[in-house]
């Protein structure tokens, strides 16, 4: 079991390397990607099956010396934070690949891979030299398929994406090359180990710039209100993989990156500037719910949706006490279902019509009654439909505003309302009303469509109706973690 995760991470990469090396044709190229996240979802459902959520410290991990005379690593390990990305990647990518199944373009399904690769090996590296590989590793795929398999000025939005990553990637690692030296200076030995950088103190002033080069990395990441400018038009011209990949896995990073390397190594900075990224996270609540009421473009539209939700869940992450922490991390698995099943949709719709312009669409209801069932079921589930996960995490961040300070807690909930505002003016333009040129022969959904999107409707149930299936099981770590940080907290 010690290699288990090993597998999960390189997986994908091996069936990537060997088919690219014998130059496979796209039909062993399918099933040899579909074949590899199917390796790494049961890897992971035998991950989660022997994962202890009592046992107050990282499980599975394993060191092994990779350059090791400057004291790098490839250290790896998952607690409940890495568990529950690790596990959404893993169910989403195979729903991808099913709905990208008729593509026929290799790159992109070797990218595909190199980008689950990527993605599950940041979450689970413990050496900062390795997490900024992975990093890194995430972002060139993105960039490739949007640049090359996306639409609607896609190489300016993709090299647009390129460079506010890139610059926030160097910020972050001048802020972990300065800590390894530090540390070198300290111990007259290298070393990149979170738990041994965390144990280095610095005047205010330099904790100040370490911290800010991380913050402006998971900043751009997810991206906080500011640090923005990239999400919409990157979500309007993405290939609908890549799209799902943007907002339901690698703008969770950005949370992840908070709360594992911000409170992981900058407990005392992040208590102090707290009540500022509070201010951050509630005007992207707002400002992000006001700008999508007046999109016309579907995946514009979810972009800020995406964002203000988003921004819920780093406030929840900011207020720390076990209720927010909860729900941050309960929404960062229900938000990648719902916004997965959405794009999905949104991608569905522009296949039937060859366009999400809200404007000519409408009546979708009259002509097909199941695709506007489901679609209707994941825009309410994104603001919190009752009996669905989005609910019960909503629920437990605002329980945990409340808890923190009473006008905070009145604050969220007026953000969450505006969020159905836009979501219920979406559904009548889209919907209902009537139909316009481009719906009046709109297909309902394939039984084969179905099957794909069910799980993500199903999950979404189950977490809404059940969650004391899956909130018991997050809380003993996450408790752990607060009692960490409760003296300075």
């Amino acid at each position: 079991m010690e290699k288990i995760l090993t597998y999960i991470v390189f997986t994908p990469l091996l069936f990537a390397f060997v088919m690219g090396v014998f130059r496979v044709n796209i039909k062993i190229l399918r099933f040899g990607a579909i074949l590899s996240s199917i390796i790494v979802f049961v890897l992971t459902v035998t991950l989660i099956a022997y994962f202890d959520p009592y046992q107050n410290q990282i499980q599975f991990e394993r060191s092994l010396p990779w350059i090791a005379s400057y004291g790098i690593y490839y250290h790896i390990g998952v607690d409940v934070l890495s568990l529950v990305i690790i596990s959404m990647t893993s169910l989403l990518i195979p729903i991808l690949y099913i709905y990208m199944w008729q593509n026929s373009y290799s790159g992109y399904w070797y990218n595909m891979m190199l980008l689950q690769t990527g993605v599950m090996g940041a979450v689970v590296s413990l050496d900062l030299i390795l997490f900024y590989m992975f990093w890194e590793t995430m972002l060139l795929p993105v960039f490739i398929m949007i640049g090359r398999y996306g639409h609607d000025k896609n190489r300016f939005n993709a090299m647009k994406i390129l460079l506010m990553t890139v610059f926030g990637s160097m910020a972050m690692l001048f802020s972990i090359l300065y800590l390894g030296y530090e540390y070198f200076v300290v111990h007259s030995y290298w070393s990149f180990e979170l738990n041994n950088l965390a144990l280095l103190h610095f005047d205010p002033k330099t904790t100040l710039w370490l911290s800010a080069g991380f913050m402006f990395a998971f900043a751009i990441k997810i991206p906080l209100v500011g640090f923005h400018t990239w999400m919409a038009p990157a979500y309007s011209s993405a290939p609908t993989p890549a799209l799902v990949i943007l907002s339901a896995i690698m703008a969770k990073l950005g949370a992840y990156g908070i709360w594992r390397f911000g409170y992981g190594l900058f407990s005392e900075t992040m208590s102090y500037y707290r009540p500022y990224i509070i201010i951050f996270a509630i005007i992207g609540m707002l400002y992000y719910a006001i700008r999508a009421m007046s999109e016309r473009d579907l995946r514009r539209m979810f972009a800020f949706s995406s964002g203000s939700h988003l921004s819920v869940i780093v406030l929840g992450i900011i207020i720390a006490n076990i209720y927010s922490w909860s729900g941050s991390l309960y929404f960062i698995a229900t938000h990648a279902l719902s916004s997965a099943g959405i794009f999905i949709m949104i991608g569905l719709i522009y296949r039937r019509v060859g366009s999400v312009d809200i404007t000519t669409l409408g009546g979708i209801a009259k002509v097909a009654p199941k695709f506007a069932f489901i679609f209707a079921f994941f825009a309410l589930s994104i603001v919190g439909l009752p009996s669905t996960g989005g609910f019960v995490a909503e629920l437990l961040i605002i329980i945990g505003a409340f808890k923190s300070n009473m006008s905070l807690g009145f604050v969220t909930i007026f953000s969450m309302i505006t969020a159905i505002l836009y979501i219920f003016y979406t559904l009548q333009q889209t919907i209902y009303g009537p139909l316009t040129p481009k719906t009046q022969e709109f297909g309902d959904l394939t039984i084969g469509e179905i099957l794909m999107l069910l799980p993500l409707v199903l999950l979404l149930l189950v977490s809404g109706i059940f969650p004391s299936a899956f909130i018991p099981a997050l809380e003993p770590q996450l408790q752990h973690m607060l009692q960490i940080i409760g003296g300075i907290l």
